[in-house]
């Protein structure tokens, strides 16, 4: 694709207090808006843009770098830097599976198992989930794509005791692991306890979700727990920031739940 640059629209800075840098990132707006370019183009790369501003590469990176964190641009890695859709409208703090906490608004799901195997609950999963360390454990790994980008990365821990044959039963190209639960084995959520922390991703999640090495993260983990108090899903949801908006609904504060305590 040939893009237009105007004659005059290199980033000298034009006047006093205005730096090299910050002229660049206007630039790179000024390109966007004169080509007519939309959420999904993908921008020219960092030398094409250093070539037609008459800067060097540093400083495009610098302003690039910029635009990504204020949510303009997203970096995709092995394919280039495009400008950011809309962000989608989560409420992490509502009951259910993924699907129905997302208001997609036409944005296309999809779901990639990764891996389903056998665990055994170490003591973070023993703790959240009221069970014995070493218990045996679902283990649940799935990447979540809209419009084929990653976007979530999902690991799901459940109790085999609670679901011993869920590697033959549970699928996600046809339902939710919520589903499953529900139907075959009568576990269905009634409260929801989560956290929600900003921090680094691990190599594994960058990998997945195409980020680059030391990208931040949101991640929400919680435990689902049935209406008699049972926890039966400890889980970790790993968000690319750019792509979300959080909502977050709060109620008046509610007792402390005891959970069940299950043995394998």
């Amino acid at each position: 694709m040939a893009y237009r640059v105007c004659a005059g629209d290199g980033a000298t800075p034009k006047g006093l207090g205005i730096t090299l840098y910050e002229n660049t990132i206007e630039f790179i707006r000024k390109l966007i808006a004169d080509n007519g370019l939309v959420p999904g183009d993908r921008l020219p790369s960092e030398v094409e843009i250093a070539a037609m501003a008459g800067v060097s590469l540093m400083t495009v990176r610098r302003a690039m770098a910029e635009l990504v964190a204020v949510g303009a641009l997203q970096r995709i890695q092995g394919r280039g830097t495009f400008i950011r859709s809309n962000r989608i409208q989560t409420e992490s703090t509502m009951i259910g599976g993924l699907k129905q906490t997302l208001a997609l608004q036409g944005v296309s799901l999809a779901t990639t198992l990764i891996s389903l195997e056998e665990d055994k609950a170490d003591a973070e999963r023993s703790k959240k989930l009221s069970i014995p360390l070493g218990t045996g454990v679902w283990k649940i790994v799935r990447l979540r794509r809209f419009d084929d980008v990653p976007a979530v990365r999902e690991v799901a821990y459940v109790p085999r005791i609670l679901a011993p044959d869920l590697d033959t039963l549970f699928s996600p190209a046809t339902e939710s692991l919520y589903e499953v639960l529900s139907k075959f084995y009568g576990l269905s959520e009634s409260l929801e306890e989560q956290t929600l922390v900003a921090r680094r991703a691990s190599p594994a999640e960058a990998a997945d979700l195409r980020l680059g090495a030391g990208d931040f993260v949101i991640e929400v983990t919680g435990v689902s727990v049935t209406a008699s108090g049972a926890a039966f899903d400890s889980f970790e949801m790993v968000f690319v920031p750019h792509m979300f908006a959080f909502r977050l609904r709060t109620t008046p504060t509610a007792d402390p739940v005891e959970f069940s305590n299950l043995t394998d």
